[in-house]
């Protein structure tokens, strides 16, 4: 199978709403594979469930708001493509787990635009 790196870009000097880069690991060298929006990316976590990969990024800033929808990917047909959105607040970073058969996604959310305290 295909190797990929994901780099979550935060902000470059002027703006948090810049895309983030996947990479796709082509002849011994990580080639860019895919762009997607991001709004102050902090992190992007990877997990498969039955057989299919996903890749959320967390959104933690767009210039106005922490108060954000983070993305989750899923790759079809050699793309990642928006699976699903959630509610995050200042979202820092995304964990995956199993129990039993059931899979979690945790999100560790730190700040929304008025409390620490969430």
């Amino acid at each position: 199978g295909t190797h990929y790196l994901a780099v979550a870009n935060y902000f470059n000097d002027v703006t948090y709403n810049i895309q983030s880069t996947i990479y796709a690991l082509q002849q011994g060298q990580f080639e860019v594979f895919q762009q997607i929006d991001a709004q102050g990316a902090h992190a992007f976590a990877h997990f498969e469930v039955d057989g299919a990969h996903y890749l959320a990024v967390t959104n933690y800033y767009n210039n106005v708001t922490r108060n954000l929808q983070s993305t989750i990917y899923v790759l079809r047909q050699g793309r990642f493509e928006v699976f699903q959105q959630i509610d995050t607040a200042g979202v820092f970073d995304f964990e995956h787990f199993e129990v039993g058969d059931t899979h979690y996604l945790a999100v560790a959310n730190i700040f929304n635009d008025v409390t620490r305290n969430i």
